[in-house]
């Protein structure tokens, strides 16, 4: 039962990781200090926010689908009783997922770089 729950909350994860690529992907994903990419720039312009948010789009993507699917497929693997087969795969999903949020960091930077060069050009 333990396993199951952990399952859920995998799916559960990779759900709050898709939300969060499709509101940044329609620019909807409002700045706050919880979650995103936080520093001066974009916790102070809105356009910045916007901006970097859809650089990571296709990272958070990434991780999110991936959680999903560990999440369900390990689901089933308990539901057929293959406890070890769905905690490493609760382990690998989970891992998946953090290792693309930390990725999305890279096309972040590099987008808020870029914003601000545009930005020191602009009269």
């Amino acid at each position: 039962m333990p396993y199951l729950i952990s399952a859920a909350l995998v799916v559960l994860l990779g759900l709050l990781v898709l939300w969060w690529a499709r509101a940044s992907q329609r620019g909807t994903f409002r700045q706050q200090w919880m979650l995103g990419y936080r520093s001066a720039l974009t916790l102070h312009d809105k356009n910045a926010w916007i901006t970097v948010h859809k650089a990571i789009v296709p990272s958070l993507y990434a991780g999110g689908f991936g959680a999903v699917a560990a999440g369900v497929v390990a689901g089933i693997l308990l539901l057929i009783k293959l406890d070890s087969g769905a905690a490493v795969l609760l382990g690998v999903g989970t891992g998946w997922v953090l290792l693309w949020v930390v990725v999305s960091f890279f096309p972040a930077s590099a987008a808020a770089r870029a914003y601000k060069r545009t930005a020191a050009e602009r009269p």
